[in-house]
């Protein structure tokens, strides 16, 4: 082994701050960017008379450096997670595996150069393209310089202890891996204790604005178009119709909007800031407008991919990051009393058998499938995971929660995640007095459960909820709160009118 150049301890915690921090910097640029953007589009839509989401008592927040900063975090830790820690494993490689050989740099490098095309391949993306970028070579250098001057001599079997863990957890928290999971993470783990709810408030109070700067065009809230050179009132009416029910607000010409039609002949040209994407005949788009507009979607969205790899970073990449910060905790409090080399050692360990811990507290916690002549029973179960379970059946068969002699007390639970399965329940109850029930929860401390009662709310269909949910709208200072009550209007066949 190389003989050592520096006497303090270095944990590689530092290297993955430092790529943090480089993620977060261009993170904050890519959400402020975007939050001008979209303040400009709803302002120029509540001048026309729009009911506009974000509200107005949100939107001056979408001019300020906070929200751009904390809405960063998502990709810091995501996407900056990702790239820094695929950054760091494959340095490890290439120094310890490979011996730092000169081809199997030239591999990684032409790895680098592929990220680079593929995060481009759809369109070319600016901020994206800088986490890739800007990251790689900064943390391939630092890593490297580490391994240079370590001093400690590693075994291969105390390679494997530090190397193992991380995949072993991945592998056994990957059997628990459904579309549930996500759920009874929050449940279970954030909703279930005071710290876990204060990240789960910030959580709902930021994600949207990173959201925003990567979404495509079918998938936001506010989309604008305008109409040029519609040759008759009755085409130009019938334009309207079917893009104000796909949920495109016509602005004047003079805004800048997400897609204008230009009617040449029999022939509609679809552009995006001049450009012309595609050209199509009038009638057929009058015929199939849903997948025309999906098309005009897709062909604009240079995002896709990297939305994919954000995700797949969310799977594996922030996980890491937490495993990472829990390791070096560990070791720089073994390090008052351990060596170095042993302080690493059982850092590891110890935080293999953590995750171990968590997992069998999880998946022990998690929904039990309740038979349903069970269900009375376990309504009245001290344990509310029980109580859950037994909500989640009535929910998934949908079965009546008024039927039940525990439905008044559950109306009055003190805890979130049952409040949130309950208010699911009352989407398929129509018994006396579960409306006014379902209402009252729009006032709820708790965001998940807002927003679960405006859902439900649509899925009643009932149209009587359409005032109350725009005055909850009016009233809002939340962003997600309102975006299900945006979703909610629309279930129940609201439109969106201007004014005249």
């Amino acid at each position: 082994m190389r003989k050592s150049k520096l006497s303090s301890p270095f944990h590689p915690i530092g290297t993955l701050f430092i790529g943090l921090l480089i993620a977060q910097a261009i993170a904050t640029i890519q959400v402020y960017l975007s939050n001008l953007k979209l303040f400009a589009t709803v302002s120029a839509v509540i001048a026309a008379g729009y009911l506009a989401i974000p509200n107005q008592q949100v939107m001056g927040s979408l001019q300020t450096f906070a929200s751009a900063f904390y809405g960063g975090f998502f990709f810091s830790f995501t996407i900056g997670a990702g790239i820094t820690l695929g950054t760091m494993a494959a340095t490890w490689v290439w120094d310890r595996a490979f011996r730092r050989h000169r081809y199997i740099l030239f591999f990684f490098l032409s790895v680098w150069g592929g990220s680079l095309l593929f995060v481009n391949i759809r369109g070319y993306s600016l901020i994206p393209t800088l986490y890739f970028l800007i990251i790689p070579p900064v943390i391939f250098k630092l890593t490297a310089k580490r391994q240079s001057n370590t001093e400690i001599r590693w075994s291969r079997m105390q390679q494997l202890v530090h190397v193992i863990p991380i995949p072993l957890l991945a592998l056994l928290w990957f059997t628990q891996f459904d579309e549930t999971m996500f759920l009874d993470l929050r449940d279970n783990l954030l909703l279930s204790n005071h710290w876990g709810r204060k990240f789960s408030d910030f959580y709902y109070s930021y994600t949207l604005y990173p959201a925003e700067a990567f979404k495509s065009l079918d998938q936001k809230n506010i989309k604008t178009c305008a109409l040029e050179n519609i040759q008759t009132r009755s085409s130009h009416e019938n334009l309207k119709s079917r893009l104000m029910a796909r949920g495109y607000l016509l602005l004047p010409n003079t805004a800048t909007i997400d897609l204008k039609i230009v009617q040449k002949k029999n022939n509609l040209d679809f552009r995006s800031r001049q450009r012309l994407i595609f050209q199509i005949p009038l009638n057929q788009f009058l015929s199939d407008s849903q997948n025309i507009l999906q098309r005009f979607s897709q062909q604009l969205d240079s995002h896709a991919l990297f939305r994919q790899i954000t995700f797949l970073s969310l799977l594996l990449g922030f996980p890491v990051l937490i495993y990472m910060v829990l390791h070096a905790v560990l070791y720089y409090l073994l390090l008052l009393f351990l060596g170095r080399k042993t302080a690493g050692q059982t850092a590891s360990i110890m935080c293999l058998f953590i995750g171990i811990i968590v997992l069998i507290y999880f998946q022990s916690n998690r929904s039990d499938i309740i038979d349903i002549k069970d269900i009375p029973q376990a309504l009245e179960s001290e344990n509310w995971q029980t109580r859950v379970s037994a909500l989640k059946t009535i929910q998934q068969q949908k079965l009546k929660i008024t039927d039940y002699k525990a439905y008044p007390q559950l109306l009055k639970s003190q805890r979130p995640q049952e409040r949130y399965w309950l208010v699911k329940t009352l989407a398929y109850s129509r018994g006396p007095g579960t409306y006014e029930d379902l209402l009252s929860f729009l006032n709820d401390k708790n965001t998940n459960v807002r927003c679960m009662a405006l859902y439900a709310l649509g899925l009643r269909k009932n149209p009587s909820a359409i005032n109350p949910i725009l005055e909850r709208i009016k009233q809002s200072d939340n962003w997600y709160s309102q975006t299900y009550a945006y979703h909610a209007l629309r279930s129940l066949g609201w439109k969106q009118t201007n004014s005249p």
